[in-house]
């Protein structure tokens, strides 16, 4: 049987940046902000999910999906597929599916692309290391080697070909990595990031590519049936600020839209240290709205963020209010993901920022499916 996120557990690294097996969802994700010598600007985000298939039905409507795209828009093939995310019931069969994701954004055209990748862990078509820092879907790749952490993905006349070096060590989200979700024992994922890490590479927009350089920031989750049906998502936000101090929120939505009180989030100082604060330490005020023509959901798009203890008040906009990802013929979740510029004051000072924002739960509900 796989394991649920249900007590505080030590965490080891760099073992921990790999694949944990015994439980049946993770990611591995990064966004950032690059800029080019010939002052272009963009942002990009790259995530590989991994999924523990419970059965080989599963196995058999995952390589349907792979193998025969058209299938995917069906609807009734649709509603088997999300039937599969939300049984929460059985073992694992030793296969494991996984979805890579890749959206790259030019900031002053107003413009993205997204991609989508999928693949099975047989015949090593995607697959993760157990110990360190190496996933990969067929090649799209992201590995760590010698302190560093080497990330490729192309699709057609776009990709990423970035170094990135962690400035700040690892820090653990909620309580010591333990992340409510829901309210009962196991509906949490183990949950931590990277807050601040150099980027340098290359960048390929339209066929042209561009030697490129930025900050990023990485966040990793694990858990087994995590998210509960009375939840129907999550804002996350991923914001890298000038004083040198960066901020991961999640703000976990109930049902009736509400913010749960498992909401949470996490402070990282200068010196990588961190403070974590809870949902009654954290007001949002959401101030704008986007409508999606595509899909109808009504995304927040513009922020103002309150942590008081921490004397911390942001306004969060987003650069392209356009920016829904449509990716429910591999993870039937469409959601919203895209980067944002950040201003407001902490400590009574000044301070600016940048980074991304993820809307899960605004199109179809997420409860049941992570």
């Amino acid at each position: 049987m796989l394991e649920r996120a249900d007590n505080i557990i030590p965490f080891s690294f760099p073992k921990d940046h790999g694949r944990h097996s015994k439980f049946g969802m993770e990611w591995w994700y990064l966004s950032g902000r690059l800029g080019s010598e010939t002052k272009e600007d963009w942002a990009y985000h790259f995530t590989i999910f991994r999924r523990v298939f419970k059965r080989w039905v599963d196995l058999f409507l995952v390589g349907l999906a792979i193998g025969f795209k058209p299938i995917r828009n069906v609807y009734f093939f649709k509603r088997l597929f999300a039937k599969m995310l939300e049984n929460r019931e059985g073992g694992a069969i030793g296969v494991e599916g996984y979805v890579g994701h890749l959206s790259i954004t030019n900031i002053k055209e107003r413009q993205f692309v997204f991609f989508e990748r999928g693949g099975i862990s047989l015949l090593d078509m995607a697959g993760a290391s157990q110990d360190s820092l190496r996933v990969w879907v067929k090649d799209w790749k992201l590995e760590a080697s010698e302190g560093k952490i080497h990330l490729v993905a192309q699709k057609n006349d776009f990709g990423v070909d970035v170094n990135l070096t962690p400035i700040k060590p690892p820090i653990l989200n909620g309580a010591r990595g333990l992340s409510m979700k829901g309210l009962e024992l196991g509906e949490a994922s183990y949950h931590y990031s990277i807050s601040l890490l150099t980027t340098s590479g290359r960048l390929k927009w339209r066929g042209n590519t561009y030697d490129v350089s930025g900050t990023s920031f990485m966040d990793r989750e694990f858990g087994t049936s995590m998210l509960p049906k009375s939840i129907r998502g999550w804002d996350w936000f991923g914001l890298i600020l000038d004083n040198n101090h960066e901020i991961m929120i999640s703000l976990i939505r109930n049902t009736d839209g509400s913010m749960a009180n498992t909401s949470s989030g996490t402070l990282v100082f200068p010196d990588g240290a961190c403070r974590c604060f809870v949902a009654t330490e954290l007001l949002v005020e959401v101030v704008d709205k986007w409508t999606s023509p595509s899909t109808g959901a009504h995304y927040p798009t513009h922020w103002i963020v309150s942590v008081e203890p921490l004397d911390l008040e942001l306004e969060i906009l987003a650069l392209v209010k356009e920016h829904e990802l449509v990716s429910a013929t591999s993870t039937t979740i469409n959601y919203w993901e895209g980067p944002v510029g950040v201003s407001g004051k902490m400590n009574d000072r000044a301070i600016a920022g940048h980074g991304h924002v993820e809307l899960v739960g605004y199109a179809e509900s997420a409860g049941g499916k992570f």
